[in-house]
């Protein structure tokens, strides 16, 4: 492989970024900086990319590029693009929770995604974020999350509630958290029942926080409910 390509190679290696460690270490550092980082090094891949389609330009305009090199050479252009589209999705998460669009502060349901493990049976996984806008003092929100789901069952419509349907066998779910957490549980369905939605409900034990209630269409295949 020509020296060129293998210097490209290289210039690219390096943007491999652990973008995940920001929301794993984010209640240890303020959001605003969370938010200048990732813009920093946004704004780095940005001149990165830039640099580099022009230097693979120059590449596929050389008739000393084989198949081979040219194919790898596209693939870590590939892989930079991707991450960073990650990195301003991960931006985009923090906006909201700093400096929400719709400036409604409070409780938000952010995604939830439900995957069958089984024949009827399900794991999820629920984010919730607390939107408490650029006021100086973030406080801690605590509170329940139901989740219900209905359906049909011979033929009869019917709604099931998270306590007779979740595999631990809770009640409710708790939460407790200052800018946003991660739930994930599991639930198990009657046999011959025909899930059509869920719904989720996020009730937040102080007056002055406001909750969300989401309702979803059941997935046709085992999927990403989405917002």
């Amino acid at each position: 492989m020509p020296a060129t390509i293998l210097s490209i190679l290289a210039f690219g290696a390096w943007t491999v970024f652990d973008y995940g460690r920001y929301r794993a270490g984010f209640d240890n550092a303020s959001a605003m900086k969370v938010q200048r980082e990732l813009g920093d090094e946004i704004n780095d891949l940005q001149g990165q990319l830039s640099d580099y389609r022009s230097r693979l330009a120059r590449l596929e305009s050389s008739r000393k590029v084989d198949s081979y090199a040219n194919t790898a050479v596209k693939g870590t252009l590939a892989k930079m693009e991707e991450k960073y589209q990650e990195l301003r999705e991960e931006l985009q998460f923090y906006r909201a929770i700093v400096s929400p669009d719709n400036g409604r502060e409070g409780l938000h349901i952010h995604d939830f995604t439900i995957m069958q493990r089984q024949t009827g049976e399900y794991n999820y996984n629920l984010t919730l974020v607390h939107i408490q806008g650029t006021r100086k003092h973030h406080r801690e929100s605590s509170g329940v999350v139901h989740i219900s789901v209905e359906g049909l069952q011979g033929g009869i419509k019917k709604k099931l509630e998270y306590a007779n349907i979740n595999t631990k066998k809770r009640s409710k779910i708790r939460y407790r958290f200052k800018y946003f957490a991660r739930l994930e549980g599991g639930i198990k369905l009657p046999k011959g029942f025909t899930p059509q939605s869920i719904e989720i409900q996020v009730i937040p034990r102080q007056k002055k926080v406001k909750g969300d209630t989401r309702k979803i269409k059941w997935p046709a295949e085992p999927a990403d409910a989405g917002q």
